[in-house]
């Protein structure tokens, strides 16, 4: 009788652990939507496909491009289309 519960069991952890196993963990972009509701793979303009070229991690580089980017006017809006 034993031997039954210890087989239930360790067939229970096995297939937790294959249950586990399959699923795969969330990429930086679904944590984002999950925990921000920020949507970055999709162009705000045109609803596109946005996608990573870059990833920088080094302070100086970013501090660079930050202080590049407050020097800059905003970006001119995008003028729509009018319908003949």
């Amino acid at each position: 009788m034993k031997e039954k519960e210890n087989s239930r069991t360790n067939n229970k952890a096995e297939e937790t652990r294959h249950v586990d196993e399959l699923v795969a963990p969330l990429s930086w972009a679904q944590r984002l939507k999950r925990v921000f509701n920020i949507e970055i793979t999709l162009c705000p303009r045109c609803g596109g496909t946005l996608r990573v070229v870059s990833d920088i991690t080094d302070p100086d580089v970013i501090q660079k491009i930050l202080d590049h980017i407050e020097a800059q006017p905003p970006p001119l809006k995008w003028a729509t289309a009018i319908q003949p």
